[in-house]
């Protein structure tokens, strides 16, 4: 059966029969269904367009989905990779770090025997200072020592001897 339009019902004519139909109420029946019709037909044009636009929408939708999870697949890849370089990174500066402290301890370690040896060597000299220092103080003990036997012994003895004029004895007077 072929779509109907609101024309159609309208153009519609009957075969008019005894004891048929009051053609005016036929009539006005048929001009109500023509203009449910054509309101039904206008609707239908409407949800059409609306399926269109929405089909439309969809498809637009559609497309930024597929971007959407493009991107995200290449955001997922570049924090995999990225995440991935950041770890590498972090275990190539652990050790490095290892290296460089170990390198410094054993400079540490170095430079510590060092000083060490520096202590031990300082400590020698001061014994030898302090072995000098006493000979110098026995010594200088000594001389003092000796000094004052002299002293002593020049208390005894005259310095200075006193000469007498000529013609002069010892133990004469003259005068």
């Amino acid at each position: 059966m072929s779509e109907l339009s609101p024309l159609d019902i309208l153009g519609k004519k009957f075969v008019i029969k005894f004891r048929g139909y009051p053609a005016n109420e036929v009539h006005e029946y048929l001009t109500e269904i023509a203009g449910s019709m054509e309101s039904l037909m206008r609707e239908r044009g409407e949800l059409r367009q609306r399926v269109h636009r929405l089909e439309t929408e969809l498809a637009s939708f559609r497309e930024r989905e597929a971007a959407l999870h493009q991107a995200l697949v290449a955001a997922q890849r570049t924090a995999e990779t990225t995440m991935e370089t950041a770890r590498d990174e972090g275990q190539k500066i652990i050790e490095d770090g290892h290296g460089l402290a170990d390198r410094l301890v054993e400079e540490a370690n170095a430079r510590a025997r060092k000083i060490d040896g520096v202590i031990q060597q300082l400590r020698e000299r001061r014994r030898e200072t302090r072995s000098e220092l006493i000979r110098m103080v026995e010594l200088l003990q000594g001389l003092i020592d000796d000094d004052r036997s002299r002293e002593r012994d020049e208390r005894t003895t005259p310095q200075i001897a006193v000469l007498s004029p000529k013609g002069e004895k010892s133990g004469e007077k003259s005068g």
